[in-house]
């Protein structure tokens, strides 16, 4: 099935919450949810074994009766596989793509790639939405699939073994067990493949752990240079394993670790006077150049972010 795309604004909905980012790792317990009138969002942590390529199994419901609800994605350098369980359709506005609408039809899966720009998922009542979030690179791990088609899309997936195994059967129970024994299996069998595509994934897991390590506060000639790879093997490496060039994933790193900082700032003075800071010592130009890319990736100003999270009004992983 080909994607399609209306080219009208998004519905109108009411953004409620933002999914947890996954750039850096995180620690949440084995089941993170979030409950209201208009919807429930449950997350899974995968098995140990698993954690080096997946950062989570999840669930999104929106009872019978509802209005759509929306839900801001930000860009954190993952991938997932969606599976639409319900009756009703779901929609992706990715921001890149100004006014595209890209429907989740219900009993289809679907890839969504590495994001550029926040986006807004909307679902429609009876919507079950269930999901696989990769970490960078994770997806690739797996499935060998070039990421860049999926970039800031969202693509028909076909995974006759798995999208059983993703199906909402009226409970929880069990969910995360089956697909941990999905992927333990599917691990070793990609442990199997050509050297060359392991040395692919090596190269991209010493990029990243290094960018992770210097906060996204490193050119790409210097972490070619760290990494022993040419600009050009660097920019395929990238390309294969999350669709982006490194220069736009290290600018991601650096804006997951603002969120990171931002989510520490109880203590500052004003919502100003931490951001200066944050900005000084990231190597953003000024407090405008961190503030505009923010936006591009978060939707939402730093300021703001920052008040919700001294107020108490942000529950941890969704804002």
């Amino acid at each position: 099935m080909s994607k399609i795309a209306i080219g009208v604004s998004i519905l109108p909905i009411s953004v409620q919450c933002i999914y947890p980012t996954c750039i850096h790792s995180k620690t949440f317990s084995r089941e993170d949810c979030y409950r209201s009138r208009a919807m429930s969002y449950i997350e899974y942590l995968p098995a140990k074994d698993l954690q080096d390529h997946l950062d989570a199994y999840w669930i999104r419901k929106t009872p019978p009766g509802q209005n759509p609800t929306g839900r801001r994605v930000y860009a954190d350098g993952c991938a997932d596989l969606i599976l639409n369980t319900g009756t009703s359709t779901a929609w992706f506005n990715p921001m890149a793509r100004a006014g595209d609408i890209i429907p989740f039809d219900p009993g289809h899966m679907y890839l969504g790639g590495t994001m550029t720009e926040y986006g807004v998922v909307t679902a429609s009542a009876g919507c079950i939405l269930t999901g696989i979030r990769f970490r960078p690179g994770g997806f690739y791990a797996f499935y060998r699939q070039p990421m860049a088609p999926a970039v800031d899309s969202l693509l028909p997936f076909t995974d006759p073994s798995l999208q059983p195994l993703m199906e909402y059967k009226h409970s929880e129970e069990n969910f995360a067990p089956r697909l941990d024994t999905y992927f333990i299996a599917k691990k070793i069998a990609a442990a199997e493949h050509s050297a060359r595509t392991e040395k692919t994934r090596d190269d991209f897991n010493t990029a990243y752990k290094t960018i992770l390590l210097t906060k996204g506060q490193i050119s790409v000639e210097a972490l070619s240079k760290e990494c022993h790879m040419s600009r050009r093997t660097m920019e395929r490496v990238f390309k294969e394993n999350v669709g982006i060039p490194p220069k736009e994933f290290i600018r991601i790193a650096r804006f997951q670790e603002v969120l990171s900082r931002l989510r520490q700032t109880e203590t500052a003075v004003t919502p100003r006077e931490s951001l200066l800071r944050i900005a000084f010592e990231l190597g953003y130009h000024d407090h405008a150049h961190l503030t505009n890319e923010f936006k591009q990736y978060a939707g939402i100003l730093p300021s703001e972010l920052s008040r919700f999270y001294k107020t108490g009004i942000a529950s941890g992983n969704y804002f």
